[in-house]
């Protein structure tokens, strides 16, 4: 949707009520108190959007920290030399295309020893594959880079400063955000941190939107097609996952939201009709 001014795209609704729900949100003070910047509506030229983003990159940082060292402590890394260079030739892989993220510690993807098919991405880089991922996956490139491309979805879109953001300014996060400021003071964690952080699924909450799994889906898909990994591997990806969960929505990766047949059709359809992904699929069968 565009503006009549300009062609730019229109805010959200929740960036043209920010002043209102600031000015009544209790969270506000929790925010003043903890020091955190009120940045309020930042572009994403990635996304086309508008985000609210009231925290900063810092304290995303910090809270991240926490989350990777409970999360590596808790699941336990997965030793397997082979299995763990596949993942990081391909996060370099994937990392040096048009677009992709670039945290200030790298993208640092890791293999966890948990057999349920899962993974996450942290705002820090960090990123985790659960052994039961790679083993539904059968260890397939396309497949696995699909989801990794997805990851870093995550990342350029700023889901989590926006998920944390937006909770801040809906009164309804003040209680994770002073969560996460008394374990850093303490140097301890809690799992409302991780779930602020869009870790849900893990730790049996929610996760992201629906909105962030798709635009996620999109520069995963982006990002996998200009590394010249196969673009129909996501449809794969969700046949499977439909036909080992019934065609249901239970709790495995991204299944918080949409369907698995959803999933699968708006992947068709971008390799189909959307502009930069066609481009980037065109690109690789001509270079």
């Amino acid at each position: 949707m565009t503006s009549k001014d300009d062609g730019a795209l229109a805010a959200p609704a929740y960036c043209h009520r920010r002043r209102e729900l600031i000015a009544a949100g209790a969270s506000v003070l929790t925010a003043m108190a903890l020091g955190l910047p009120l940045a309020g509506c930042q572009q994403n030229p990635q996304l086309g959007r508008s985000q609210l983003i009231l925290v900063s990159d810092a304290e995303l940082e910090q809270m991240s920290n926490m989350a990777e060292q409970d999360i590596r402590r808790r699941t336990g890394v997965l030793r397997d030399p082979a299995r763990q260079r596949r993942l990081e030739q391909m996060a370099g892989r994937l990392s040096a295309v048009e677009g992709a993220p670039k945290p200030t510690r790298g993208f640092r993807p890791e293999l966890l020893a948990d057999r349920s098919v899962n993974a996450f991405v942290l705002p820090n880089g960090y990123s985790g594959y659960h052994d039961g991922l790679w083993r539904f996956t059968n260890g397939d490139d396309g497949e696995l880079a699909l989801v990794m491309g997805h990851e870093m979805g995550h990342l350029t879109g700023r889901h989590a400063q926006e998920r944390v953001s937006q909770q801040l300014a809906l009164s309804i996060g003040a209680a994770v955000i002073g969560t996460a400021a008394g374990a850093a003071a303490g140097r301890q964690y809690s799992p409302a941190i991780g779930a602020a952080l869009g870790l849900g699924v893990a730790l049996g909450g929610s996760a992201f939107s629906r909105s962030h799994e798709y635009e996620a889906d999109r520069l995963g898909l982006l990002y996998a097609a200009r590394a010249g990994y196969d673009p129909n591997a996501g449809q794969r990806f969700w046949d499977r996952m439909e036909a080992q969960q019934g065609g249901g929505g239970g709790p495995s990766f991204l299944s918080t939201h949409p369907s698995y047949g959803d999933r699968r059709q708006r992947l068709a359809a971008l390799v189909r009709e959307d502009p930069a992904i066609v481009q980037a699929i065109r690109a690789r069968r001509t270079g």
